[in-house]
């Protein structure tokens, strides 16, 4: 019996450890992308993937791209983020819109490409030399679906049913894959932009999600925060 209970116990802490874990593994796979996106040149191999990846897009990869793309500019994102929290505080509440303000903070991080100087491809998946604004380093797209999108599932784990819940999960990974493969596809991104992106927003969602988490207990002495951010009216 105790030693069956000792077990479950290892289990527990090794579970609660796993965020953090998996946390300080993206940093490290962040650093080593950062650190390959900084060189002269496309990394091994990159412009061949690039190129055929370009060559061998499936339609409705083109087809999603077709929507996404506008919607997810430097002017239009804005918006749609701004739409997005008003519905998520409509159907939720104000702290979940919150939460989802804080992801979209996070977005922030697309400024690398200031420091990184990583220049896009060119239309026919060439390398050219960089120029301001042209930054492809980390792949804005990527590290938006994956921080709004991505927030937005954590919080229907507990604002919805476990199917609705479920589906919306399943909507997130599809728009993260699909994002992936089209920026790169679409000649918009180098590969390594896009798994730059992809390891920098998931380790700043893991940050996210143990935000959610810990603040309600971390302000729960503070009746006016938890008014301000709409705790008081939650169980």
């Amino acid at each position: 019996m105790n030693r069956e209970k000792t077990q479950v116990e290892a289990e527990k802490t090794a579970l609660s450890r796993f965020p953090l874990v998996m946390f300080l593994v993206l940093i490290v796979l962040s650093i080593v992308c950062t650190f390959l996106a900084s060189g002269d040149g496309p990394a091994a191999g990159e412009a061949a993937v690039t190129r055929w990846i370009s060559n061998n897009s499936l339609f409705f990869v083109d087809f999603f791209a077709s929507i996404s793309d506008p919607l997810l500019t430097d002017l239009s994102a804005p918006i749609v983020f701004t739409l997005l929290v008003l519905i998520v505080w409509r159907l939720w509440g104000r702290y979940p819109a919150v939460i989802l303000g804080l992801a979209g903070a996070f977005t922030g991080l697309t400024r690398i490409s200031d420091l990184v100087h990583r220049p896009r491809p060119t239309s026919t998946g060439e390398w050219i030399e960089y120029s301001f604004g042209n930054g492809g380093y980390p792949s804005g797209h990527v590290i938006f679906s994956v921080l709004i999108f991505g927030t937005i599932w954590i919080l229907s784990t507990r604002y919805t049913s476990v199917l609705v819940s479920k589906l919306i999960g399943l909507g997130f990974l599809a728009i993260v894959v699909l994002t992936c493969w089209s920026r790169v596809s679409e000649l918009e991104h180098w590969p390594l932009d896009v798994i730059g992106g992809l390891f920098i927003s998931s380790a700043a969602l893991i940050l996210i999600n143990f935000t959610n988490k810990v603040l309600p207990n971390l302000i729960s002495e503070s009746s006016s925060l938890r008014q301000l951010l709409g705790l008081d009216k939650e169980v």
